[in-house]
């Protein structure tokens, strides 16, 4: 076991401050200094102001609009970040503060391929940069590429001995290859330099607990999860471990808590009702397994169509089957993930479009997306129900004229369609109501 994601590391942003400028330019550079001040201190509306005045007096001012990409990147909007960090490499392709934040925008957006290539090409020309080689580690290990992160991790640590964050990583990327003792080494290492880490306690507790030693996972666990009592995994793993010891009393409490803060988690619910059995609550346990079975039942379907995208990556139609079982199950964000995937592999599956329209309407986000793709759906398909999810996301624009005529369409093409006309009753319903 291994916490989802990776340690944290410190990613410095690079500012470089220039100390000549001509007599138009100083103005734009003292805005620059100004605005990246106040970026420190985080007063980020004072520091975007500052930096598109300089902008407006220096247009091609490549420190400026990297200043405003790193801001933005720090605010997660990451389509303004990515246009102003584009524009500040096409005047200056060599600014290094451009171009790794660049990386470090692609690895946030899960565009593994594109961080990894920006900072293979910055490795080239700094190859001492700690942060450049800490940058593609994550990169590599985000991207499952761990062969390849265990050689960036080694390489950071090169240039700082002293990393417990990255000797932490560097574990569980041990870990993901099978490489059991050398995570434990890393993972003991860590904890010399700092005893209290969560993540490197909770793993190395788990490592112990899977090869029988529980009086060595019991003390680690326990200190992951009292040093970050949302560390879900840690807890589970304790639950186990108190199971295994017989303490069920504990080892249910355990588990209630890590369904509390993950209430799907199929393991949780089976093994605390087999701790409820052994503390002789019968129906307790029995309304605890019955759970664990439905939610058994929807993991089995959900497995079943991931491994159908595994055995066919290329086939759009598994892509849309899976983001449709996400979505039954109100896993929105995978299912737009998975319509997303059916859509990069066939740009013209108007099926996938549909459903990714719908998804975006209810969930009230990208709503101009969601009409140009419930759009094109219809003009590639000529379905009726297609229709339906167009009038849909209309109204939920705000566009109700168009709406109506939409699902009227929709009706006068298939005029037995019940839902149809509940659709457009309940618009009419709205319109009254506003006027």
């Amino acid at each position: 076991m291994s916490q989802k994601g990776v340690s944290f590391v410190a990613y410095f942003l690079i500012i470089f401050v220039s100390i000549a400028w001509d007599a138009i330019a100083q103005t734009s550079q003292e805005l620059y200094t100004r605005g990246m001040q106040a970026a420190r201190r985080g007063e980020y509306p004072k520091a975007l102001q500052d930096l598109h005045r300089a902008i407006d007096l220096h247009p091609d001012f490549a420190k400026a609009h990297a200043g405003l990409g790193t801001i933005y990147l720090q605010l997660g909007n990451f389509p303004a970040s990515e246009e102003a960090l584009t524009r500040a490499l096409n005047i200056a392709p060599d600014l290094m503060q451009a171009e790794s934040n660049l990386a470090l925008l692609y690895a946030n957006t899960e565009r593994f391929d594109d961080a990894i290539r920006v900072y293979q090409n910055l490795i080239q020309k700094h190859p001492d940069s700690l942060q450049i080689w800490l940058g593609i580690a994550s990169a590599y290990q985000k991207a499952d590429r761990f062969e390849e992160a265990i050689e960036a991790y080694h390489e950071s640590l090169k240039r700082s001995r002293n990393q417990t964050a990255v000797m932490t990583n560097l574990a569980s990327c041990y870990e993901a290859v099978k490489q059991q003792e050398k995570a434990i080494q890393y993972y003991k290492a860590a904890l010399a330099q700092e005893p209290n880490l969560p993540m490197a306690n909770g793993n190395l507790g788990a490592i112990y607990q899977n090869q029988g030693e529980l009086d060595k996972a019991l003390p680690l666990l326990e200190k992951a999860i009292r040093y970050d009592p949302q560390f879900t995994a840690a807890r589970y793993c304790l639950g186990l471990v108190l199971t295994k010891k017989r303490d069920f009393q504990r080892a249910a409490v355990e588990y209630q808590h890590v369904i509390a803060q993950q209430n799907d988690h199929v393991g949780a619910y089976y093994n605390l009702a087999q701790a409820l059995f052994r503390l002789k609550k019968p129906e307790e346990g029995k309304r605890a397994m019955e759970i664990y079975r439905r939610l058994n039942a929807i993991a089995q379907e959900i497995d079943d169509r991931e491994r159908a995208t595994l055995i066919e990556p290329n086939n759009p139609l598994k892509q849309y089957q899976l983001g449709l079982v996400y979505a039954k199950y109100g896993k929105i964000d995978d299912g737009i993930s998975a319509f997303q995937a059916a859509l990069e592999l066939d740009a013209n599956a108007h099926y996938a479009m549909n459903a990714l329209a719908r998804l975006y309407m209810l969930q009230g986000v990208r709503l101009q997306d969601a009409i140009a793709h419930a759009e094109k759906a219809f003009r590639l398909t000529q379905a009726p129900r297609y229709l339906q999810t167009l009038a849909l996301t209309y109204f939920q624009a705000g566009k109700r004229e168009d709406a109506l005529k939409a699902i009227q369409t929709a009706i006068e093409m298939e005029p037995e369609n019940e839902a149809f006309r509940q659709t457009l009753a309940k618009m009419k319903e709205a319109n009254e109501k506003t006027k």
